[in-house]
């Protein structure tokens, strides 16, 4: 799945991650729109994502990983 459907699965808007996750709203939005890979993030980056989305980094990289197999 996208970034964005992984967020619309959890019932979140960009903003509402954003502001939640302490990410800055222009790195969400690219990784939103698909001009930024959220699976490239630093690691603290990728916790404060987990966190958020109530998910292990697991089960992040697996969920988005998925999306990469089938392109």
């Amino acid at each position: 799945m996208t970034f964005k459907e992984l967020l619309e699965s959890k019932g979140m808007s960009g903003y509402y991650f954003s502001k939640h996750s302490g990410i800055h709203q222009p790195a969400v939005s690219n990784m939103v729109t698909g001009k930024r890979d959220p699976l490239n993030m630093r690691l603290r980056t990728c916790k404060k994502a987990v966190d958020t989305l109530g998910m292990t980094l697991e089960e992040f990289y697996e969920a988005l990983d998925n999306d990469s197999n089938n392109d």
